[in-house]
């Protein structure tokens, strides 16, 4: 069967729910039209923005109405290619809608089956550029979740590979941006689940070798490689363990003995002055 690029027909047909709020809210993306009356939803989307891949902004001037218009065309990952070609077949000959902050924003009939998993979103109106950003925004935000969960499933698959023999070490200089949550410039989250990772295992293998004298914690080691670790990460977990003594002497913390015998702190009570 021949592959058509975007096969969904503007037409003039005015939905009665077209640029209509649904109750309940629905997720940015593409529906069935189920009434005969074109004004019904399916409940759940045939695909969402979180689907997308790809999108671009043209614009041109509606021969029709005199006015700007805006088309959005864009293209579906490949999981959901099958699953909106099968869609646009199944809506041969009938429309379907695309919703954009719970309203109806454009609803085109189809005349083909879609196997390349373009499509396009078309209307008039400012607000198209708006809508625009919006689907941007989505397609950054499924991006950055999909790379965080692939961070934290191979992060979980190296914890279970490290034995006590393990040489320990992150992938750059240890510092407190190498195991932040993310980059705050660009949402992801890189290598930090890997060396968020490797760092609590290290922390992990240095308990073992504190003392308390003088009600302070001690570590009786000299350098990493006692433990198997960089010394960069040596130098780190030494300023961590210094940060929980002063934290003990501010009355912030208290020194615990955990179920396995090594030390540890936890936090105190901390009473509130009364106003």
């Amino acid at each position: 069967m021949k592959t058509f690029t975007v096969l969904l027909v503007i037409t003039s047909l005015t939905l009665t729910s077209l640029g209509r709020s649904f109750e309940p809210y629905r997720p940015n993306g593409w529906y069935y039209i189920t009434s005969g009356a074109q004004d019904s939803l399916s409940v759940e989307p045939i695909v969402t923005t979180k689907d997308f891949v790809s999108i671009r902004l043209d614009s041109f001037m509606s021969e029709r109405t005199g006015k700007m218009a805006y088309q959005i065309v864009g293209r579906v990952n490949d999981q959901s290619i099958k699953i909106w070609a099968d869609a646009t077949e199944q809506s041969i000959g009938k429309h379907i809608g695309f919703v954009c902050n719970n309203k109806v924003v454009c609803n085109p009939l189809v005349n083909a089956r879609i196997e390349s998993g373009n499509f396009a979103i078309s209307g008039e109106g400012p607000e198209f550029k708006a809508m625009y950003r919006q689907i941007q925004e989505d397609i950054k935000n499924e991006e950055i979740a999909a790379e965080h969960k692939k961070a934290w499933e191979e992060a979980r698959k190296l914890r279970a590979s490290i034995t006590d023999t393990t040489f320990l070490e992150t992938k750059r200089p240890m510092s407190d941006d190498a195991i932040g949550p993310y980059n705050y410039h660009t949402g992801l989250n890189e290598d930090r689940a890997y060396n968020q990772t490797v760092y609590l295992i290290a922390v992990d293998r240095a308990k073992k070798f504190l003392s308390v004298e003088n009600d302070q914690l001690v570590l009786n080691l000299k350098s990493g490689a006692e433990i198997n670790i960089a010394e960069d990460l040596f130098q780190y977990i030494t300023g961590l363990f210094d940060d929980w003594n002063k934290w003990v002497k501010e009355g912030k913390s208290k020194i615990i003995k955990t179920e396995e015998g090594y030390y540890d702190i936890e936090p105190t009570t901390q009473k509130r002055n009364n106003q």
